[in-house]
């Protein structure tokens, strides 16, 4: 009991380290979308991969696809968890850098603070602009020393529930391989930013 109490982190090293991954990466986010070197459509490409490689390396986009299979998941075999947790995580990366890049720039965020669900920690921000405040809230875990993000609520709307439910009803009238189509072709379709 006393080697777990010790390994595990004291409530407010937790809450810090949590708060500051989501404010490290929307900072970096915003000083790629602001960087003057960076301006102007010939550079949106550029600006798209630095914000893909930011989503790639600090969110956990293989449990977020094996999260929005939920029931599904254990119905497939390695090999196609495998083929989907790929096409899940290009397709999020993909979606998600589009959305910083087509609404992210230099905000003011707030952050009213964090608490903790089970193993998970939640925090939240608000893009404070001048006739709105968003609330953003970040799920995010613990590996090792390092925290990153598993999820994404948006005005209340969690991205992870959002991709359940919609791959749910699409499983319940189609194929596996349907869906692994259909993604292939997002994909593709995602490439060209």
């Amino acid at each position: 009991m006393l080697f777990m109490a010790l390994l595990t982190p004291a409530p407010s090293q937790a809450q810090s380290g949590a708060t500051d991954l989501v404010r490290s990466v929307l900072d970096k986010a915003m000083d790629i979308q602001t960087n003057p070197q960076l301006q102007g459509t010939e550079h949106r490409k550029n600006r798209s991969d630095l914000v893909q490689k930011l989503i790639s390396e600090n969110f956990l986009s293989a449990e977020m696809a094996r999260e929005s299979l939920k029931d599904h998941w254990g119905k497939f075999s390695q090999k196609q968890r495998e083929q989907y947790q790929a096409l899940f995580s290009a397709i999020f990366v993909d979606s998600y850098s589009r959305r910083v890049l087509d609404f992210l720039k230099r905000e003011t965020i707030e952050y009213p603070g964090e608490t903790p669900e089970g193993k998970y920690a939640k925090v939240r921000t608000v893009i404070m602009r001048t006739n709105e405040h968003i609330p953003v809230d970040y799920t995010v875990e613990q590996k090792g020393r390092r925290w990153f993000i598993r999820d994404v609520i948006i005005d209340g709307v969690s991205t992870v529930e959002t991709y359940q439910n919609s791959f749910d009803r699409f499983l319940r009238t189609q194929s596996f391989d349907v869906l692994i189509q259909r993604m292939a072709t997002q994909k593709k379709a995602g490439s060209d930013l």
